[in-house]
């Protein structure tokens, strides 16, 4: 129980810093915690823990005929804003706060469904101020209509990224590149968290237990919060 009430805390520290890049960005860089914005970065695809960000991260660069620097997976709302800073394309995936909690919460056994909550809202609260300025995307669109989306942040932002056919796109190409993605992952993760492992299996009884805690009473005023930015970002 302490190393969980650490972990939480340690969550908490990290979700209240994550709006500020001078704090979360080098954090970020020292742990490996994803890719970091910098001088070489040509777009940002950004987005809450199990919202679909491997899938877009991968689409949009399997869809390009060339390599593109693209700053990703740091969970960050940091990420997003020192993107715009540099006049950067910034693509947000968004997913419904029920669905993308539950799964995150699976992945992280150190934290409650709670803890969770309190970071979907804390990732995308900042970013309600700045949703004129970035394309915003729900993660199933990333994954059914990658080009699309990709024209989107083309006409918002004057880029020239490739759009694919939808009969170029694979989903098992995708999807074998994703692996590849979490299988070459490095870096210990989060402090006191610890890495997020992907497709985590888990028993169903668990899965359920999850979503009971995501409906209970004590968290409705969460929800709604959840819900109200879920609607204003998609």
């Amino acid at each position: 129980m302490p190393r969980k009430r650490l972990a939480s805390a340690a969550y908490h520290a990290m979700t209240r810093a994550a709006a500020h890049p001078v704090l979360a960005l080098p954090v970020a860089r020292l742990v490996g915690h994803g890719v970091v914005v910098s001088s070489s970065t040509q777009l940002v695809i950004e987005g809450y823990p199990q919202s679909g960000n491997s899938a877009a991260v991968v689409g949009f660069l399997q869809a390009q005929p060339r390599p593109v620097e693209v700053a990703h997976h740091t969970h960050a709302p940091a990420n997003v804003l020192a993107g715009l800073r540099r006049g950067i394309p910034v693509l947000v995936v968004v997913r419904d706060p029920r669905e993308a909690v539950v799964a995150f919460a699976l992945t992280k056994p150190m934290l409650s469904v709670r803890d969770a909550l309190v970071g979907y809202v804390r990732f995308h609260q900042p970013l309600v101020r700045v949703r004129d300025a970035i394309v915003l995307a729900r993660s199933a669109q990333t994954i059914d209509d990658m080009a699309t989306v990709i024209q989107r942040v083309n006409a918002r932002f004057g880029s020239t990224f490739v759009q694919p056919a939808r009969s170029a796109m694979s989903d098992e190409r995708v999807n074998a590149g994703v692996e590849r993605y979490w299988a070459e992952r490095r870096g210990p993760g989060l402090p006191l968290v610890g890495r997020t492992e992907a497709n985590p299996v888990s028993a169903e009884s668990v899965r359920r237990s999850l979503e009971r805690a995501y409906d209970a009473p004590a968290l409705a005023g969460l929800r709604e919060r959840a819900d109200r930015l879920f609607s204003t970002l998609s």
